[in-house]
C-alpha cells in the first residue's frame, strides 16, 4: 500500500516549500505530495506537508490559522517587504516609542483587507505576482480579507521589535510590518519570521529535513492523516467501510447529530462523511473518498 499521512517539517531558511516537497517525494519515493501553506525562503519553522492519499484533504487544513514569530525592521522599506529585497526608502526611526509601535499594531486586530505583496505567489492571470516582478511588471494584487487574532510585542529594541501573530489563512507577515511601518511613518520592513504553529500542529513536533532524508524508514515521522482534521473519528466495520465507499449512504447511530466525521481503519483515513437524519435516524453519507481500492487496504490492514 502507497503510505499515507502528514509530515510536519520544520523548514530551513533558504528553502522554498516547493523544494521541501521535492524532498519528501524522494524520501518516500512517492510523486503524491503537497503542502498546505506556503513559507518564503527567508523564513522557517512549521511547514505541513502531506503524503499519499492524504493530499486530498489539504482544502481543509489549509484553512486552519497560524502563528508566527517574527522581526520587524523599522526606518527601512524594500520592493519585497522584507530584508532581502532592495530597499526603496530609509528613514532614522529614533522618535518612535513603544507606546507608538503599540498603537499601530492594534490597528491590525480582527478582520481587515490587506492588500498581497508584488513579490508574492498570488496569481495574476495565472502568472505568479513574483514572477511578473522580477520581470519588471508590477501589479498589485486585489485585497483580501485577513483577520489578526493576537499581536504581542515581547521585545523592544529599536530600530527592531520581535512580535508575535496569531492569524488566519493568507495573511502576509511581510505586508503587516510594511503597512505598521508606513503607519508609523518611518517605514517598515520584516527581518526575520519563523512560523511557530499551524492548525494543530506546533514547531516542537517538527522534524529536520535532513534528518527524513537520511532516514532508511521515512514513514516513521508520519502522523496519521485524521489527527490534522478537528474531525470526529468513526472506524465502521469492513461491510460499512465498503458500502460507503461505494456511494451508499449507512446508518450510524454513534455519530454527532451533524457535521463531518473522519471514516478510518485501523488509523487509516478512508473518508470523509456527512452526518444526515433521516427518518429519526443518523445516517453517514460518503463526502470524500481517499481510499477507493479497499479490497487492497483490507489485505494490509490485516496483516
Amino acid at each position: 500500500m502507497q503510505v499515507q499521512g502528514i509530515l510536519v517539517v520544520d523548514k530551513p531558511r533558504g528553502l522554498t516549500s516547493h523544494d521541501v516537497v521535492k524532498l519528501v517525494r524522494k524520501a518516500f519515493g512517492i510523486r503524491q505530495v503537497g503542502h498546505t501553506g506556503t513559507l518564503d525562503p527567508i523564513a522557517s519553522g512549521v511547514l505541513v506537508i502531506l503524503v499519499g492519499s492524504a493530499t486530498r484533504i489539504a482544502q481543509y487544513l489549509q484553512e486552519d490559522d497560524k502563528e508566527y514569530h517574527l522581526t520587524l525592521r523599522l526606518g527601512l522599506e524594500t520592493d519585497t517587504q522584507d530584508i532581502t529585497g532592495e530597499v526603496q526608502r530609509e528613514v532614522d526611526p529614533a522618535g518612535t516609542t513603544l507606546e507608538d509601535l503599540e498603537a499601530a499594531c492594534r490597528k491590525y486586530l480582527g478582520t481587515f483587507a490587506q492588500v498581497p505583496p508584488s513579490y508574492s505567489a498570488v496569481k495574476k492571470a495565472g502568472q505568479p505576482l513574483y514572477r511578473l516582478a522580477r520581470q519588471g511588471v508590477r501589479i498589485e494584487a486585489e485585497p483580501r480579507q485577513v483577520t489578526v487574532y493576537r499581536i504581542e510585542i515581547p521585545v523592544w529594541d529599536p530600530p527592531r521589535a520581535s512580535l508575535k501573530v496569531v492569524c488566519s489563512k493568507g495573511t502576509y507577515m511581510r505586508t503587516l510590518c510594511h503597512d505598521v511601518g508606513h503607519d508609523l511613518g518611518v517605514g517598515g520592513c520584516m527581518e526575520s519570521l519563523v512560523r511557530v504553529r499551524s492548525g494543530r500542529f506546533s514547531l516542537e513536533e517538527a522534524v529536520d529535513i535532513d534528518l527524513v532524508m537520511s532516514d532508511p524508514s521515512p514513514e516513521r515521522f508520519l502522523k496519521e492523516a485524521a489527527q490534522g482534521l478537528t474531525f470526529p473519528v468513526a472506524e465502521p466495520d469492513e461491510d460499512t467501510l465498503l458500502k460507503l465507499v461505494g456511494g451508499s449512504d449507512v446508518p450510524w447511530e454513534g455519530a454527532p447529530e451533524t457535521g463531518t466525521v473522519s471514516i478510518t481503519r485501523k488509523g487509516r483515513l478512508i473518508a470523509l462523511a456527512q452526518v444526515r437524519q433521516r427518518n429519526g435516524s443518523r445516517m453517514l453519507s460518503p463526502h470524500r473518498v481517499l481510499e477507493p481500492n479497499l479490497k487492497e487496504l483490507f489485505k494490509f490492514s490485516d496483516k
